[in-house]
This record gives structure tokens, sequence and C-alpha cells, in this order.
């Protein structure tokens, strides 16, 4: 019995023994599960972390490209310039630091192309993007030239060509999603409902760590995230690199932040000097819109259509002088843009209402000049009347004198100073359609007019064939015609008084002569004592006609606004 306790005994400490080696390989390993398990909920929790300085950083490098397309305005001076190469500096060290964490940022272009010509700023930027000539920065996604990139591999992930102005489709979890998270993940502590079973709480915990997977772009990191890494040290170091990523993205966010406020400050001190400036000019060429508008309104005096345009002018440019006195403070680019904007308005008012006066000038021009058409042509025609009228008189007169002097003219005409047959050429006038022909220069006029009228009528000249003689001519005459010729000293040929006709014409004198002051007289008619059709005499001497001053005609206008 005592043999069989003994071995009893043996056994049962053998087994003791393995029971206890089993139970302290159990709680062992218990424990590195839990010390996994908190490492892991630290890495998830530094990942949300991560996260919301992504999207601040996210939130700021937005408000500085807001910024950046603003100074773009004002880039060429000096101040904006050097600020926003700071700012791009900064937004490109923020890049690098993200890609050097496999975290997707975007950091497009934070300042003008402008500001990255090193023309543009004495500053000189540092970091992997300085000499990219557009900053376009994936953080995953780099540009070929990174400083150091010929370094070890190990140390900076390689760069690629792609890049992003937005956060990928598969950007790490939004705030908010990590807020959802967190409470799922607290699930635990909350008694069970009907609503949240345990799968259901089991589903989103695991949803969430899917969502912080895909937080940092690496391997390695979404499979601790995941909670599929069991080395306590692997999870341990990566908890350390994802506080590290925070603290970096954190850092680049402040500075993003006072780069940017000094660039909005710049920004805001040239805006405000430009906009003074520019009102300064503005203000400057009032005097000469006004004298220009004023002088405009001189130069029409009043000569318009629409009496209202020359008011609207007025009272535009009083407008628009008014606003030159108007205080502005000077310190407040609202203000100042204000005054600016008001200036354009009432300068284009005036424009409009100058361009309205100068056509209402214009239609004035037109409608005088018509309304002096009008004049002339009443003028012209009275005148005319006036002169037919004269003429009328004139051949009123010629025919007094012809039914008053039938039988011809007789003795010397009034004011002859000289015998008959020794008139001087000075004394007489030389017929135009006839030369080397004189005539008492009455009795030439009233020819000529006679002539005009022939013309008129056949397309030929009077046909004269003898018009004044000489005292020697008169002589011939008598030796070659006998009694048909007048003594010598007799004639009122020798009076140049009396012409000679060719047939046709001689014809036509005998029938309108008379209108004239031109007489066939009775002698020479037929049956008279001394027949020649030919021979024809002027008896109205003392018969002027009395024509009317030619009228006064008005010229046309022209603008006063044409050069």
């Amino acid at each position: 019995m005592r043999q069989n306790r003994k071995t009893l005994t043996w056994q049962t400490a053998s087994t003791f023994a393995v029971c206890c080696f089993l139970g302290g390989v159990a709680v062992s390993l218990g424990v590195h599960e839990h010390r996994v398990g908190e490492a892991v909920e630290q890495a998830r929790e530094q990942a949300r972390v991560l996260d919301e300085e992504r999207a601040k950083l996210e939130e700021t490098l937005a408000k500085a490209r807001e910024v950046s397309q603003v100074s773009g305005a004002v880039s060429d001076e000096q101040l904006v310039a050097d600020a926003a190469a700071q700012l791009t500096q900064a937004a490109s060290a923020a890049a690098y630091a993200a890609e050097q964490h496999n975290i997707t940022v975007s950091a497009a272009v934070v300042a003008p192309p402008t500001f990255l010509n090193p023309e543009a700023s004495s500053a000189t930027l540092r970091g992997p993007y300085a000499t990219s000539p557009v900053l376009t920065v994936d953080a995953t996604a780099v540009l070929d030239e990174v400083e150091g990139a010929d370094s070890d591999a190990d140390a900076t992930p390689e760069p690629t060509t792609e890049a992003s102005a937005e956060p990928s489709a598969s950007a790490s979890a939004t705030p908010e999603a990590s807020a959802s998270a967190d409470a799922s993940a607290g699930t635990e502590d909350v008694p069970e409902t009907d609503d949240a079973t345990p799968t259901t709480a089991a589903t989103a915990a695991e949803e969430e760590a899917e969502a912080l997977a895909q937080i940092v772009d690496e391997a390695e990191v979404a499979q601790v995230l995941r909670g599929e890494v069991d080395d306590l040290e692997t999870v341990a170091a990566t908890v350390e690199r994802l506080e590290q990523a925070a603290a970096q993205l954190d850092d680049a966010t402040r500075r993003i932040e006072g780069t940017t406020a000094v660039l909005e400050a710049a920004t805001a001190e040239a805006t405000l000097e430009q906009a003074n400036v520019s009102l300064d000019k503005r203000i400057d060429s009032v005097r000469a819109l006004a004298d220009a508008s004023k002088a405009m309104i001189d130069a029409v005096d009043g000569k318009v259509t629409d009496d209202a345009t020359i008011t609207d002018v007025k009272q535009a440019r009083a407008a628009l002088q008014e606003l030159k006195r108007t205080d502005v403070d000077r310190d407040d680019a609202d203000a100042v843009d204000a005054l600016k904007a008001q200036i354009v308005t009432a300068v284009e008012d005036l424009a409009q209402a100058e361009e309205a006066l100068y056509d209402s000038h214009q239609a004035w021009v037109k409608k005088e000049n018509k309304r002096r058409d009008r004049v002339n042509a009443e003028r012209t025609a009275a005148y005319e009347a006036a002169v037919d009228a004269a003429y009328d008189a004139l051949t009123a007169d010629y025919r007094t004198a012809a039914n008053l002097r039938q039988d011809g003219w007789s003795g010397a005409p009034t004011g002859a100073s000289y015998s008959n047959g020794y008139l001087p050429s000075s004394s007489l006038c030389e017929l135009s359609f006839s030369s080397d022909h004189y005539l008492q220069c009455s009795a030439a006029k009233a020819l000529e007019a006679a002539d005009d009228d022939y013309y008129a009528q056949t397309g030929n000249h009077l046909g004269v064939v003898s018009t004044y003689r000489s005292y020697s001519a008169q002589v011939a005459t008598k030796a070659s015609r006998g009694y048909f010729a007048a003594a010598p000293g007799s004639s009122n040929h020798g009076w140049g008084m009396a012409a000679d006709f060719s047939p046709a014409s001689a014809t036509w004198m005998r029938a309108n002569g008379e209108d004239y002051g031109w007489v066939h007289p009775t002698w020479a008619r037929s049956g008279g004592r001394k027949p020649e059709a030919w021979h024809l005499e002027f008896v109205a001497p003392g018969v002027t006609v009395s024509l009317p001053d030619e009228p006064n005609m008005l010229s046309h206008v022209k603008s006063s606004l044409t050069a």
C-alpha cells in the first residue's frame, strides 16, 4: 500500500509540474497578446491624430492657395514676392515631410508661377521642390529631381512623377470617420443592446481599422493598424513613427500658417498701396476730364437738338468733381476701392452724356444746314424772279423807246464829244461774238443780249456785216453805193448806233429787235425811200436795267466738335 502511494505522489507531482509549466506559458502568451493589443490601439490612436493633422494641413494649404491667387495681382512687389517664395518653400517642405512617411497630401501650387521665377524674388527657395517650375506635389508621387535623390534608397523613398491636386480617393479616413471609429471602438464598455450585437461592433471595428490602414501608404503600417502584426517591437516602432509623422505634419502646418499670414499681410499692404496710387491717378485725371467736358459744352454753345443733353453733361461733370473732393480713409482698402469704383462709374456716366451731347450737336448741324439750304433756295428764287422782272422792265422800256423812234436814231448820242466818223475806239465797245465790230457801249450791250437769245434759239451767233464806220469808210461806201448810202459824216454808222446783218440774222432782228431797243427804220423798210432789209439802228441809249443785289447766301455750318 505504501509503495502505491509513493507512485501516486510522483505522478501527481509530475502532473502538477506540467500544469504549472503550461499555465506559465499561457500566462506569458496572454500578457504578450495584451501588450501587442495595447500597442496596436496606440498605433490606431496615433493614426487618428495623424489623419487630423493631415486634414489640418490640407485646409491650411487650401487657404494658402487662395491667398496666393490674390497675391498674384501684386506679384511685382518685392515684399509680396519674398513672402510668396517663403510660402512656396514651406509647402514644398510639408509635401516632402508627408512623402517621407508615405502620406498623401495635396500641395498644388500655393504661389503663382511668377513667384517661382528667380527674377521675381530675391529670396532663394530651399527644399526638394524648390527647382520645380510648378509646385504640384502628391506626397506619394513627387518630382524627379528631389534634393538628395542620389542618397540611400532605404533612407528616401523613390519619387514618382504622378501629381495630384486633390487627395486621392484612397486617402485616410476623415475626422468624422475617425470620430465614428472612436465611437465604435468604445462599444466594448457599453452594455449590449438589441441594436448593437457583438458581431456588428466587431464589424465596425474592422472597418475603422481598414480606414486607418489607408492613412499611410505602406504595407507594414497598414498591417499593424489592421492588427495583423503580433510583433511588439514592430508595433511599437510603428507607433513611434506615426507620432513623428503627426508632429512633422503639425510643424509643417504651423509653418505654412505663419508664411501664409505674412503673405496675406504683404499682399494687403501692397494692394492698399497700389489702390491708393491708382486712386490718385484717377483723381488727377478728373480735372482733365472736367475741363474737357466744359470745353465741349462751350464749343457746342447751345447748338443741340435736345437741350437735356447739355444738362446731363453738366450734372455728370459736377458729380465727377464732387467725387474728387470726397474724403476717404487711405488705410481702408475697401473704402479706397469703393471710391475708385465710384469714379470709374462717374467717368463712364460722363462719357455717355458727352456721347449723347455729341450726337445731339451733330443732329443740330445737319438740321441747320438743311434749313440754310432752304433759305438759300428761297433767296435764289426771289433773286431770279427779281432779275426776270428787271429784264421784263428793260424789255418794256426798250419797246417804248422803239415805238417812239420808228424812223431810226437821229443825232449824236448823249455824251458824244467827237464828230461822226471820228469816234475813238476807247469810246466804243467791241462785240464779243463778232470781233472787229464796234458800237456804242449801250448799243453793243443790247445787241449782246439779243445774240444770247438768238443763239439759244438757233445755235448760231448773229451774223454782223457792218457796225461803226469811220468817216473815210463812209466816203468809200458812198462812192460804191451812191444814193443808198448816207452822206459822209451823217450816217448812224458813224455814231456806232447802226448795224448791218446777214439775211437770216436781219430777218430775226426785224422781228425781235425792238425787245432790245433795235429798230428797222421806216425809211429802210420795204416801200421806204431807201429800202435796206439788213439795216437796223439802236434807238434806246438811255435805257438801262435795274438789277437787284445778289442775295446773301448762307454757308453751311460745321460741327464744333470735329477737328
